[in-house]
């Protein structure tokens, strides 16, 4: 019986370390980044030159970045990720944050992630944002999901989130709907106290 014939891939990264990596036919991106992180010791290796549906051909040369990861914390829960990566882990209290499995099929790409004392909010790469967590900390954002677009930036109290969105009326700008701020889980009472002093400072 014939052996199957091993594709051979190079991986550079940009300090010039080199490694040759041998994989068999049909393999995905994810298996090369696998092989990737376990050849230069490193969890998160992000392959630049690939897109995560592309065929992998035998004899290419590819560059690599290791990507430093990051870390935030609920009250009692923690969770790991790398910029632009596919995963992100989390671990402790299951209700405050502690148990991602609900979302980890949306957790692309993800830029950013903050956190409240019992839930997490993550900015993907188009601009989206997902939480999850106790709902009494912001970690459901359902009802404000179709407003979470084009967000850049999101900040954190110990009960609330609120994101920075770019205004598409004008390049380069940025504004804070205040309807965002009061449904991550700033109560209305509250908001309407602050909303006439608030607008009017965010979109001047």
């Amino acid at each position: 019986m014939s052996k199957t014939k091993m594709i051979q891939i190079r991986v550079a990264l940009p300090n010039a370390h080199e490694e040759l990596l041998s994989l068999p036919p049909f393999s995905t991106v994810q298996d090369l980044k696998t092989k990737a992180q376990r050849a230069f010791g490193r969890k998160c290796v992000r392959l630049i030159d690939l897109i995560e549906e592309a065929e992998i051909k035998d004899g290419e040369c590819l560059n690599a970045l290791v990507l430093q990861p990051q870390l935030a914390a609920t009250q009692s829960a923690f969770a790991l990720w790398c910029q632009g990566d596919n995963a992100v882990i989390t671990w402790g209290d299951e209700y405050h944050g502690g148990d991602s499995s609900a979302v980890q099929d949306q957790l692309r790409g993800v830029q950013q992630i903050q956190a409240t004392g019992g839930a997490f909010a993550a900015i993907l790469a188009d601009g989206s944002v997902v939480t999850w967590g106790d709902q009494g900390y912001g970690g459901d954002s359902s009802a404000v999901r179709d407003q979470l677009k084009g967000v850049q930036q999101i900040q954190a109290t110990f009960r609330a989130f609120a994101a920075i969105l770019a205004d598409p009326s004008q390049p380069g700008a940025m504004h804070t709907v205040a309807e965002t701020v009061r449904q991550f889980e700033i109560s209305s009472r509250v908001c309407s106290r602050f909303k006439p002093l608030v607008v009017p400072l965010l979109r001047s």
